[in-house]
């Protein structure tokens, strides 16, 4: 069975987001009845092959008249549920959701309570200890952080999970060990009070001519630039999204020659701009905000005036409503809606999606100047591809292919039930890896099951259901976001194991000739833990006489003093950086190796007062003033798994004075990364700080280049050896 966490996901995703109607309270006794339902409450059941029934019941009931119940009544056993919303904003620390549940006959799953604070913030379904069988009114409780800053809406509800039927009542909310109907909401924005398309855009968009597709783009330049410039709207007065709604019918329905007028009367009403004042220009700007698409775009001169004085209007240094800054100097986006209600034929939602997640980019992302095509194509390219994206696999795609157009390992998505689907639920249990471009088995996610269906260590893949492995490869690359090839090929390699099929045909090459194979794949959830996951967490060892080696995705802070004492006569020390570090070290670790304060890295970081515009930060030190630091040769291993944090500390430690680097080049994604929450309740990432050599150097999508290349072979992979760790050896021992 699927995870519950993505099944709630999908549920909620139907739901209505309509604020509660009743006068007072939460109708958390199912007493306030409109029609035969509950005023605030939504039943919700699956009708595809499993029949459940949600409905309010006059008969069973703890109190008052009525209680809540769901009753599974045939088909394929699945889940159903209750949930209502809480828009309103409560401060506090923790929240507490608790009610009464009776059950009858519950099996193959159980009845619980569940409670979610979008977006991403907390979760809980009591999955693991929900009511079975038959049992008589008993409370159970949830309890969650709660962080009202970050929050967007609370759903919670009952859920029945398999047969039987349970009902529902007395339910209650409290936060901080206080009843919600003692407590006044939070003051919020008005941007927050804004709900007039919680159900839809009510944006239909038929033509997609190039008249059609230049007033969009123009749109979502003007809507960006306004969300992010303009002081009311920074403020949180107005609640963006749906300003974009109202302007856009407008925008659509009007001549070619009104559209300007349409825009500038827009722009008026969202109040007075503080007089324009001259931007100080200082040296430390090393990016200047894009603004050259006011004169480019065909706006007429009244509008690019307009336009051009708000690029030098003030911006508040007091917080503002959509972004701040990250405790790294990295963006942190606020305050944006999932819509998880979103309905996937919605025109507007779609448009919103790509006009947020484009905008973001345009003014926060310190690598733009590096994708390689003028960002600006990418909006217009990409306007018509949401357009007719219209059902929720076909939009989440396009989303995806979106995110790859930034040339950013960090760009990949949560996981996603759609996209999580149209890769695969099943896999065959080899694990792959890219070899002269070639998808070679290196190791078993089963080894059992692997030898079951005689695949081997060395197996070259070609061919999978009678497609050339090469034909697969480049469908996948538009849905693979990755800062070069190599990293691409990485991930790819674990979506060729992925499949919606039972049994594959696989086409192999072994010692030379080609073989075909019928080859079972399964639930991962049943693969056994690998022997070699199994070993004890052990950070450092001898791997040769005189030849210390350090795994550092296992090593602690706290392990130091101990490695380098036993370290210290050795001839050299290996560090393996092809894994993620377990620990932060940048500064502890590098004191045993250097003996002064030395610059290892300069940090481009955006500036949220002056969108668009990336300063760098002075160059970081690490590194220590002392005699007895360690003396001898230091390699670092690295490969195309060595990522993000793990690049930074291998540049920290490369400025060591006797360091080495072997290997094959890093993925190339480093810096804190920023999230995005996009409609439809998609997150995603993206490197939110650029990270240079202290001469300027990049290591965005070039990562860290080794001064050995050594790269695996099909033949030692056969034979189980780490040539990159043999080279390391040889070299320190020579």
């Amino acid at each position: 069975m699927r995870s519950f966490l993505f099944i709630l996901l999908f549920v909620c995703s139907l739901f209505s987001c309509k604020s509660p109607r009743q006068s007072g309270g939460y109708n958390l006794g199912f007493e306030d009845i409109y029609q035969d339902s509950a005023i605030g409450w939504k039943g919700y059941t699956l009708n595809d092959s499993t029949v459940y029934t949600a409905k309010l019941d006059s008969r069973i009931f703890r109190s008052g008249d009525y209680s809540a119940s769901i009753a599974f009544e045939g088909g394929k056993p699945q889940f159903s549920t209750w949930a209502r919303f809480i828009t309103k904003k409560y401060a506090g620390d923790s929240i507490t959701f608790s009610g009464f549940i009776k059950t009858e006959n519950v099996t193959d799953g159980y009845a619980g309570l569940w409670m979610r604070i979008d977006p991403y913030i907390a979760f809980d379904n009591m999955h693991k200890r929900g009511a079975k069988g038959t049992t008589d009114w008993t409370e159970y409780r949830i309890t969650l952080p709660l962080d009202p800053e970050k929050t967007d809406k609370i759903v919670l509800g009952g859920m029945l999970v398999g047969k039987g039927k349970m009902w529902l009542d007395d339910l209650k909310i409290s936060i901080d060990g206080k009843d919600i109907s003692e407590l006044q909401p939070m003051v919020t924005a008005p941007a927050e009070d804004d709900r007039e398309f919680d159900r839809g855009s009510l944006v239909t968009i038929n033509d997609s001519d190039s008249s059609t597709i230049h007033t969009l783009y123009q749109l979502g330049l003007v809507w960006g630039y306004l969300k992010y410039r303009h002081p009311n709207v920074i403020k949180g007065d107005y609640n963006w999204d749906y300003e974009l709604f109202r302007v856009l019918p407008e925008l659509l329905k009007a001549q070619a020659g009104k559209r300007d007028d349409i825009l500038l009367n827009w722009i008026d009403t969202l109040g007075k701009v503080p007089k324009a004042t001259k931007r100080a220009v200082t040296d430390s700007i090393s990016i200047q905000p894009d603004l050259s698409w006011i004169k480019q775009s065909g706006f007429s001169a009244n509008l690019q005036s307009v336009l051009l004085n708000l690029s030098k209007a003030e911006i508040s240094t007091e917080s503002q409503y959509y972004v701040s800054k990250g405790r790294a100097s990295n963006v942190s986006i606020e305050h944006e809606r999932p819509y998880m209600q979103m309905p996937f034929t919605d025109d507007g939602y779609r448009l919103l999606a790509l006009y947020r997640y484009w905008n973001i980019i345009q003014y926060f992302f310190p690598y733009k100047n590096d994708i390689g095509t003028d960002w600006k194509a990418i909006l217009k390219k990409y306007i018509p591809k949401f357009l007719s994206a219209k059902n929720e696999l076909a939009y989440k795609l396009s989303l995806l292919e979106l995110a790859g157009q930034i040339h950013d390992s960090h760009a990949f998505f949560d996981f996603d039930y759609a996209i999580h689907n149209f890769l695969g639920n099943r896999q065959f249990p080899v694990r792959l890896k890219f070899i002269n471009n070639q998808p070679v088995v290196t190791g078993f996610s089963d080894e059992t099951l692997a030898q079951k269906n005689d695949l081997q260590i060395g197996d070259i893949v070609v061919k999978i259901n009678g497609k050339a492995v090469e034909t697969i490869v480049n469908r996948l690359r538009a849905y693979t976001p990755a800062s070069n090839n190599w990293t691409q090929l990485r991930d790819i390699a674990g979506s060729l194991v992925r499949t919606n099929d039972s049994i594959l045909s696989v086409d192999i090459i072994r010692n030379g000739k080609q073989k075909q194979k019928m080859v079972s794949s399964y639930d991962p959830g049943t693969f056994q833990t690998p022997k070699e996951f199994s070993m004890l967490n052990i950070p450092y060892k001898w791997v040769e006489n005189k030849v210390g080696y350090i795994d550092h995705g296992k090593l602690k802070t706290r392990d130091l003093a101990a490695v380098f004492e036993q370290f210290k006569e050795a001839r050299g020390i290996i560090i393996d950086l092809r894994n993620y570090p377990s620990d932060y070290l940048i500064y502890t670790l590098p004191e045993f190796l250097l003996p002064e304060l030395k610059p290892f890295v300069k940090i481009l970081v955006p500036d949220i007062h002056n969108p668009g515009s990336f300063s760098f930060a002075a160059p970081f030190k690490t590194g220590n003033v002392r005699s007895d630091y360690y003396r001898g040769k230091v390699v670092l291993l690295i490969d195309e798994t060595t990522q993000s944090s793990s690049e930074y500390h291998a540049m920290a430690y490369r400025a060591a004075p006797n360091c080495m680097v072997i290997g094959t080049p890093s993925a190339g994604a480093d810096g804190n990364v920023s999230e995005i929450i996009l409609p439809g309740y998609l997150k995603t990432r993206f490197s939110g700080i650029g990270i240079f050599y202290p001469d300027g150097s990049p290591t965005q999508r070039t990562g860290i280049i080794p001064d050995i290349i050594v790269r695996p072979t099909v033949q030692g992979i056969i034979a189980g050896r780490d040539e990159i760790l043999e080279k390391a050896k040889e070299v320190i021992l020579q």
